[in-house]
């Protein structure tokens, strides 16, 4: 949808801000167009973005993402505004509603109406953005309130999204969709939903760039990473607003299963209840020849971005094992520029 240029960017994957940086050193020197950070209630997203843009010069940094209800839109605004300036011009700020257990319970705010706070919270943000002074009545109460000192720079906004109204809404307000766990079967169907929701927009011809997250690990043995994959895996199953992706999916009574061995005490149950070909189907695990296979698969369905972090076997050194996934990896991604380079010079 978006440009076509099959980027593979990288969800950086250190232990601390200093992993971070070295990390996305590499990325880039093997062949990487950008970094992702995330926020949840370790490293502020703000920090890590600034310090791995240091380490890029050039790249694009993003964050994938950042909850809206933890900052209020002049308050992102402010970040935003300050990492686009920051960063020359290379920031993109990912936004998505989170879970209720990490707004809710992890944050002290309220988590509801995730369409009807999106909507608001995007419009809001723009308007910071662009210097206007705003005063509102809705759920955000502003009286004259101004973003102020502007960067200069645009700063695209993209949007998590998972079920069919948050994939059209993004497709009609965001400049770009991040899906997460997205199987082919429902990166299709993620893509029919953020296509009717463009033709709602004011220009429909505008790209709205699609990025795909993946857990990435380069192995021929599935074994070592199986539980680790299983117990992330299990945290979204958990999750009533993955629930319902999944169940769409016709996962709905594996999801139930695993909540009720859950509820039961049934940890290792609920894990084992998990299968290898429902992890495999939503992350990229294999030899550099399947995952590149994989890649292309998503790619040639429309796929514009791939976010990849690396998922080394936990009983192997963190540090060093994402070095060697990153740098297996980056030769894809430097194949796929080349390609993606000679198509469009013919």
């Amino acid at each position: 949808m978006g440009d076509q240029r099959r980027r593979l960017e990288l969800a950086v994957p250190g232990r601390t801000i200093q992993e971070h940086v070295e990390l996305a050193a590499l990325a880039q020197q093997s062949g990487f167009t950008g970094a992702w950070v995330s926020e949840v209630a370790g490293f502020d997203a703000v920090t890590q973005a600034s310090a791995v843009g240091a380490a890029m010069p050039g790249a694009r940094v993003g964050t994938a993402i950042v909850p809206m209800q933890t900052r209020d839109p002049l308050l992102m605004a402010m970040s935003a505004n300050s990492l686009a300036s920051v960063l020359g011009g290379n920031f993109t700020l990912g936004l998505g509603t989170s879970t209720k257990v990490i707004i809710e319970d992890w944050h002290s705010q309220p988590w509801d109406k995730p369409l009807s706070l999106t909507r608001e919270y995007v419009s809001l943000l723009r308007q910071f953005l662009a210097g206007e002074a705003v005063t509102t009545d809705g759920r955000y109460q502003y009286r004259k309130a101004r973003l102020g000192g502007r960067s200069g720079h645009d700063v695209p906004i993209h949007l998590a999204a998972l079920n069919d109204r948050m994939l059209e809404l993004a497709g009609e307000i965001a400049d770009g969709v991040i899906l997460n766990f997205a199987s082919r079967a429902y990166f299709d169907h993620a893509l029919e939903r953020i296509e009717s929701g463009r033709a709602r927009r004011e220009n429909p011809d505008e790209p709205v760039e699609i990025i795909a997250f993946f857990r990435a690990t380069v192995s021929d043995d599935f074994g070592p990473v199986r539980e680790r994959y299983q117990r992330e895996l299990l945290t979204y199953f958990l999750a009533p607003v993955y629930q319902k992706m999944f169940a769409a999916e016709g996962l709905g009574e594996l999801c139930t299963e695993v909540q009720s061995k859950w509820k039961a005490g049934e940890r290792e149950g609920a894990l084992a209840a998990i299968p290898d070909d429902v992890i495999k189907d939503r992350v990229l695990a294999g030899s550099t020849a399947e995952l590149e296979a994989q890649l292309r698969g998503y790619f040639e369905a429309g796929l514009d971005t791939a976010i990849l972090m690396p998922v080394p076997p936990p009983h192997l050194d963190h540090r060093e094992e994402c070095g060697h996934i990153i740098s297996a990896l980056g030769a894809i991604a430097t194949r796929f520029a080349l390609r993606t380079n000679s198509e469009v010079h013919v």
